[in-house]
């Protein structure tokens, strides 16, 4: 779950920012990331394009 800060800001829409968004959760269990390590990535993933809006992740990892 995210907010709409994470993904859809200047030059990003809703669809390339869930698009992004899942890309990156996908990759990260591929690397074996815990949930913690999968929010830190999505979230630097939104920091690096310069979005202003509110910026939060919730991972739940099922074992």
């Amino acid at each position: 779950m995210v907010t709409d800060g994470v993904v859809e800001g200047p030059g990003l829409t809703l669809d390339a920012g869930l698009e992004r968004a899942g890309t990156l959760a996908a990759q990260a269990v591929h690397d074996g990331l815990n949930a913690e390590e999968t929010a830190d990535r999505i979230l630097d993933a939104a920091v690096a394009v310069d979005h202003l809006d509110d910026v939060a992740v919730l991972v739940l990892r099922r074992t």
